[in-house]
């Protein structure tokens, strides 16, 4: 009658070790974006989050990457859980984590999906009349302040069209918004007439 071959104690140690780096790095990250993000970025102005945007690339990357690490690390704690030489208290303490840590990347999903539901996305719709020069195309600025303070919000020359789209506004904001036409050499005209936008 043949029985399992021991496992080595050094594979008894990298078991645990893989698994309690798991869980710290993952945990860690998820308390961040769970309990501290929010106070950091409010603290520290400036400071960028550490939250993916729900329903980004980065957000399914992250999701991708907790969904990974959380398996990993189950399948790590059934093999610990199943050596002979590790004790029962470390047996108990890694479990604990590899559930706290598969608890926090649930809340994580569904606190990031809720909030990307919650939101309404605001957009705003400009158009104009061509001008009456010729013209390479157009540039849209934006600002929060009547009359000055405006900042160029289309990446590329706007081309073939007398429209543009605006997604980064937020809701209950008032924005002023002017074009300027640009020739083929790239030089602007003056600001078109100020479009004054409330967004609900």
């Amino acid at each position: 009658m043949s029985s399992a071959a021991p496992v080595p104690s050094g594979v008894k140690s990298r078991i645990l070790l893989i698994t309690w780096l798991l869980a710290v790095a993952l945990g860690a990250y998820l308390v961040e974006n769970l309990l501290v993000d929010a106070w950091l970025t409010a603290k520290f102005a400036g400071l960028p989050s550490l939250v993916p945007e729900a329903l980004t690339p980065l957000w399914f990357v992250m999701f991708v990457l907790g969904g990974i690490v959380c398996v990993v690390l189950i399948v790590c704690q059934v093999l610990v859980s199943r050596h002979r030489r590790i004790s029962l208290r470390g047996k108990v303490c890694s479990g604990a984590a590899v559930v706290v840590v598969c608890v926090l990347w649930g809340l994580w999903f569904s606190a990031t999906t809720s909030a990307a539901a919650g939101q309404h996305k605001h957009s705003v719709t400009l158009t104009w009349n061509a001008s009456t020069s010729p013209v390479a195309g157009y540039n849209v600025y934006r600002s929060a302040e009547k009359g000055r303070g405006y900042v160029k919000i289309n990446a590329a020359l706007v081309r073939d069209r007398l429209s543009y789209k605006d997604e980064t506004v937020e809701s209950e904001k008032t924005y002023y918004y002017v074009t300027r036409a640009v020739d083929a050499k790239g030089k602007e005209s003056e600001n078109s007439a100020e479009i004054v936008v409330t967004v609900p």
